[in-house]
């Protein structure tokens, strides 16, 4: 079976990556959005990130304080910049954005020919408290009620408990109907670690975003060394750096 590789002439381009909240939020995931003028968020039952654009005028930061008091407070989604003073930022972060650039055997091959991994299998809603309490104690990031929504969550079960997860989050067109996903939720229970779980769980999910003609993506913030160096043994590459603020507007 022949791989596939990354082409950068023929796979959609990933400049809009640095804002792919606040483009996932205007196409495929407006179904999940709240909006006030231009700034937008997911619901909060969906997960905490929103987004303004990237030309943000001293409007649509306003607008933002008017969601951000209506909704709740939000992780923003953004390139890296100041804040306005009207703004408290009580945890900021920088995200590594790795695209799945070269894809090989020893590594990711995520091929839509792969064959079927048998032991994983599709969740659904019956599995979100056991999907929520492994998020809980691994910490993969924002999981809430109502991420699964966001689609393609797989899991594998040992000893009658879910073991490991991973699913799809932020998507977005990149034009010709062509876009990228992304990866997240990538989670095993420490019992059951060491075993590749989470590997195989990520070349399903891959290879289901490929069939459909993306390309795949996922984040990992700057500081998780032993992450990184994974996901780039896996094939995975360095596109960007952006920031996640979890942010107020001061009274």
């Amino acid at each position: 079976m022949t791989t596939p590789v990354y082409d950068a002439t023929t796979s959609p381009d990933p400049t809009m990556l640095a804002s792919v909240v606040f483009a996932a939020l205007n196409s495929r995931h407006a179904r999940f959005a709240d909006g006030e003028g231009r700034a937008v968020r997911y619901q909060d039952t969906v997960t905490p990130f929103a987004a303004i654009p990237d030309d943000a005028s001293e409007q649509d930061w306003r607008d933002l304080a008017a969601l951000t008091r209506r909704t709740g407070g939000v992780l923003l989604h953004r390139r890296p910049g100041p804040l306005p003073e009207s703004w408290a930022d009580d945890h900021r972060i920088d995200l590594h954005r790795l695209n799945a650039v070269q894809f090989s055997g020893a590594g990711f091959a995520a091929s839509p020919e792969d064959p079927e991994d048998p032991e994983i299998r599709e969740l659904t809603a019956d599995d979100i408290p056991a999907m929520t309490e492994l998020a809980a104690r691994t910490k993969p990031g924002p999981f809430l009620s109502r991420t699964i929504e966001l689609g393609g969550y797989l899991g594998i079960h040992r000893d009658g408990v879910l073991a490991a997860m991973a699913g799809e989050r932020f998507s977005a067109p990149a034009g010709d109907g062509r876009g990228w996903t992304e990866v997240s939720a990538v989670c095993t229970d420490p019992a059951f670690r060491g075993q590749g779980l989470a590997t195989r769980l990520m070349r399903a999910v891959a290879a289901r975003v490929r069939a459909r003609g993306d390309e795949v993506f996922l984040h990992v913030i700057d500081t998780n060394t032993g992450a990184m160096a994974l996901y780039e043994r896996l094939g995975f590459s360095r596109l960007t750096t952006v920031e996640v603020t979890r942010l107020t507007p001061r009274p």
